[in-house]
């Protein structure tokens, strides 16, 4: 049998959905005729988990807007004997393409779409269509991804597929942590009786976090409502600002960027996403492999994975009324939670690894 060689290319080697989904990858494939590669066109990332594993993994220190990689990729391509490019984020994507369509003319091409397509750069979404015969195929991360390329970029339905993001549910299995609940809040001077919100991504206005302050502020009479906000980014003084000119400072505590997310999750009692759009929600599934309810945004996307009430609870977006009655309802109700614990545990049996690599694999495949 052939083997067929497939290099994931990727912008950075930094921290982000894409840059998970290519470290699982590469970590957990099992074929026997088809090989993954990778190839980042810069190192952003001194610490990242990439360096240390044990996988074909070129990387680079060249700057952002270097082109040195592109001809560093071509050379790869052709030593290697690189039959498909899987291209994730913009760079990757337009090296990728440029490369087949002047150089390298029989290579299969995946555009994988993360979610850039959401803010529909005219540069962008302009090349893709303008190059969408140069792709074989297009994976959209959600539904509301696909319908995206297709507003957005014009891309024919019928050359993209549908590959939701997963979840590690054996990593993220709330029996296999370190530390209980207790110990967890303990340290950053919780109490047992406070029902503590987690609130896990960049500080930019479109994931919402400010929405989910003025929320609390909603809740004020309700003195153990608490939330640990997790991540950074350059809204993160802005909203320091905002829960202290509020008199939150008791009820909210900003961690900064927190290495074992595990732990975050295992100490909360719900998981907050306020985001104004989401190409898809990652922290969502894994907050509910750890038994952990979730209020979501009701955007695209996630309203494809939570459906209200059953495998979670969705708000009005930017309604900061309407998400503190849902944070109020799930605060009393025990039952509710109870509930949406068992269905969300349910529900994220679905997006798992194991089915991500045989569907990858059936994808493959149909290229040959």
């Amino acid at each position: 049998m052939q083997q067929i060689n497939v290099l994931h290319v990727i912008d950075h080697t930094g921290f982000g959905g894409a840059q998970t989904i290519v470290r699982e990858l590469l970590n957990r494939w099992e074929s026997n005729n088809i090989k993954l590669k990778s190839y980042a066109l810069r190192k952003s990332n001194p610490n990242s988990e990439y360096s240390s594993m044990n996988v074909s993994f070129l990387s680079n220190n060249e700057s952002k807007y270097s082109v040195h990689s592109f001809f560093d990729l071509k050379k790869i391509v052709k030593a290697e004997n690189i039959k498909f490019l899987h291209l994730h984020l913009p760079k990757s994507i337009v090296f990728g393409i440029l490369l087949k369509t002047f150089y390298c003319r029989n290579l299969k091409i995946i555009v994988h779409e993360h979610g850039e397509i959401f803010e529909n750069k005219f540069l962008y979404s302009n090349f893709l269509k303008l190059f969408q015969n140069k792709s074989d195929l297009f994976i959209a991360i959600s539904g509301a991804t696909k319908r995206k390329l297709i507003e957005n970029a014009k891309i024919k339905k019928d050359k993209i597929k549908v590959l939701y993001n997963f979840v590690d549910i054996e990593y993220f299995d709330s029996q296999k942590i370190e530390t209980n609940m207790s110990e967890g809040r303990k340290k950053l001077g919780l109490n047992k009786e406070d029902f503590v919100l987690g609130f896990a991504g960049r500080h930019v206005e479109v994931k919402g976090c400010r929405d989910l302050i003025l929320a609390i502020e909603e809740l004020k009479n309700y003195k153990n409502i608490k939330i640990l906000i997790s991540g950074d980014g350059p809204k993160k003084e802005e909203y320091i600002k905002l829960v202290k000119k509020l008199g939150l400072n008791k009820n909210i505590l900003f961690l900064g960027y927190v290495p074992d997310i595990k732990w975050f999750y295992s100490i909360i009692d719900c998981l907050v996403i306020p985001s104004h759009y989401e190409p898809f929600g990652m922290v969502l599934l894994e907050a509910q492999a750890m038994q952990i309810p979730v209020i979501s945004a009701n955007v695209e996307s996630l309203n494809e994975i939570v459906l209200d009430r059953k495998t979670g609870l969705l708000f009005k977006p930017k309604d900061k009324k309407d998400l503190a009655k849902k944070i109020e309802l799930i605060y009393t109700d025990e039952n509710l939670r109870t509930e949406l614990t068992k269905r969300g545990l349910e529900n994220v049996k679905k997006y798992s690894l194991k089915n991500y690599l045989t569907n990858l694999e059936v994808i493959y495949n149909g290229l040959l």
